[in-house]
């Protein structure tokens, strides 16, 4: 009975058998767990979260630097606006102060009391002909 055993069995084994023993194992993927999945999903929402909370955080710190902005130039425009005011102010006096300077009855004042200047007595009008010759004329 060995014999025939040994006769039934073949001395080598086929090729094919050889190649796919020599051949690297493929491994199988398979799909993982629904856990798993869900396990997979929370570090992209943390991730994802923690992205928009910065994002959030620097839209308000622009936020409040823009209002900070938008104050100082207000306070400045005011205070150009006091000072403007008071420019305005001072330029008034200083008109007022030039129309009374200007005065024809101060500066007749002025002539008669510390220049010593007396009003005319008598007043004579010269006019001119057109030949290059002039003529007095008195007047009273």
């Amino acid at each position: 009975m060995a014999s025939s055993a040994q006769a039934r069995r073949p001395a080598e084994a086929p090729p094919w058998r050889e190649e796919q023993e020599r051949a690297p194992l493929r491994t199988v993927a398979r799909p993982a767990p629904k856990t798993r999945r869900r396990a997979d999903r929370q570090p992209r929402l943390t991730h994802s979260f923690i992205i928009f909370v910065i994002c959030l955080s620097v839209l308000a710190a622009g936020r409040v630097a823009m209002s900070f902005a938008v104050v100082q130039k207000s306070v400045a425009t005011d205070a150009m606006a006091h000072e403007q005011r008071q420019v305005a102010a001072e330029n008034a006096l200083l008109n007022e102060k030039l129309l009374h300077l200007g005065s024809t009855v101060r500066i007749r004042d002025i002539a008669e009391k510390r220049l010593g200047l007396v009003e005319a007595a008598h007043v004579r009008y010269l006019t001119v002909a057109k030949g290059g010759g002039a003529k007095a004329s008195a007047r009273p």
